[in-house]
């Protein structure tokens, strides 16, 4: 099969076959070439396609050329249960695309937890991925994430598991998410180093925390939390092999659930916080990226959402600004005395004022109010090989 270009169409693999074998099935698979430091195309040409031929698993491929791309594809497409999983080579924004892509169809939860999706780095950021991977031991570094990311989504022993999706409210849309919700210094950092992008891949951030620590800003809001019960929920991994059956398959076996089924609460404690805040940052996955846990205690399947906050009143210098930054790295910002952390199952943030962007599993969206809910309802992500 010869490389794929920039230019190309949905292609597939045309590899023969080793003799007296058959295809172990087939991925539709998404490369952004210019995502993180524009090295996805090369990565699957020369470390991706090669694997998927050695091991005789077929492939459609699209290169997407610009935003929203994969998700009009994934709306639109007539044969996804064909596939037996989804590859994406790009980081946490493309992933959040394909599955928002996903949601506007009528099957969407159907194929949301029949379709697996695998990642192979390629971003600046990929919280979903280490997530993934830091529960099965892999060391957090770039080349040993990078290397378990191209073992796993190139495996014909690939399995997969449930990763818990939540629902989102804005004053435009409705989305789906996976990840993190962030609003204030974290979501100015992850926005304004975007220029950053190409030149320093994920250092970006670092280099805009030293910047926002020194130019602070504050920002005004009401945030109101339900804390979170369990209400005799009990989450499952629901592990399967990816090639043992299509995604049709799956659907077909499975007991799928066919809505959004958010997960009541009503008993839980409401609590309001309208004040000047310095970062509000939830996330429902354990890692933001591979520099180590935000949220050690989060599991991919849990549905609890873990909520953090500070407050501006409750900082005394920029140089704690930094301190937290820091500590955010080194796994230790947990220990900070103004840092408030809760588990909650709802929460709703409107912004008083203009002085920052709400982020959404990576992604800005154009919004002042944003309404995050607890569901049963999951994805499935390529998690390991045994």
């Amino acid at each position: 099969m010869s490389k794929a270009s920039k230019k190309s169409a949905p292609q597939q693999n045309k590899q023969s076959l080793k003799k007296n074998e058959k295809s172990h099935g087939a991925l539709l698979i998404f490369v952004n070439p210019h995502s993180g430091q524009g090295k996805s195309l090369d990565t699957f040409n020369n470390k991706v396609a090669p694997k998927l031929d050695q091991n005789n698993i077929r492939y459609e491929l699209i290169i997407t050329d610009g935003p929203n791309h994969a998700r009009t594809v994934l709306m639109e497409k007539g044969d996804l249960g064909t596939f037996n999983g989804l590859l994406i080579l790009s980081g946490d924004g493309l992933v959040f695309e394909a599955v928002n892509g996903i949601l506007g169809r009528d099957d969407a939860m159907q194929i949301l937890k029949s379709l697996p999706i695998a990642i192979v780095p390629s971003g600046s950021g990929n919280g979903l991925l280490c997530s993934v991977l830091s529960k099965y031991g892999t060391e957090m570094n770039p080349k040993a994430v990078m290397e378990r990311a191209l073992e796993i989504a190139t495996s014909s022993s690939a399995k997969a598991e449930s990763v818990a999706l939540y629902s989102v409210k804005t004053e435009k849309e409705n989305y789906g998410s996976f990840l993190s919700i962030g609003w204030g210094l974290m979501a100015d950092i992850d926005i304004e180093s975007e220029k950053w992008r190409k030149s320093l891949g994920s250092f970006r951030f670092t280099a805009m925390g030293v910047v926002r620590s020194i130019v602070l800003r504050s920002y005004k809001g009401r945030l109101t939390y339900r804390l979170y019960e369990p209400n005799d929920y009990q989450p499952k991994s629901n592990k399967f092999d990816v090639y043992e059956n299509s995604t049709q398959e799956r659907i077909e076996k499975g007991n799928n659930l066919k809505t959004w089924e958010l997960h009541e609460n009503s008993a839980g404690e409401e609590i309001v916080v309208e004040d000047v805040f310095l970062n509000v940052y939830a996330v429902t996955l354990s890692h933001i990226a591979a520099d180590g846990p935000y949220a050690p205690s989060a599991q991919l399947e849990d549905n609890r959402i873990h909520l953090s906050y500070v407050l501006l009143k409750d900082i005394g210098t920029r140089i704690d600004v930094a301190r937290y930054l820091l500590a955010i790295e080194h796994q230790k910002h947990l220990n900070m005395a103004f840092l408030k952390t809760v588990e909650v199952s709802s929460f709703k943030l409107e912004v008083l004022d203009n002085s920052s962007y709400i982020v959404l599993d990576g992604e800005k969206v154009d919004t002042k109010t944003i309404e995050v809910q607890s569901t049963r309802n999951t994805i499935s992500v390529f998690s390991s090989t045994d």
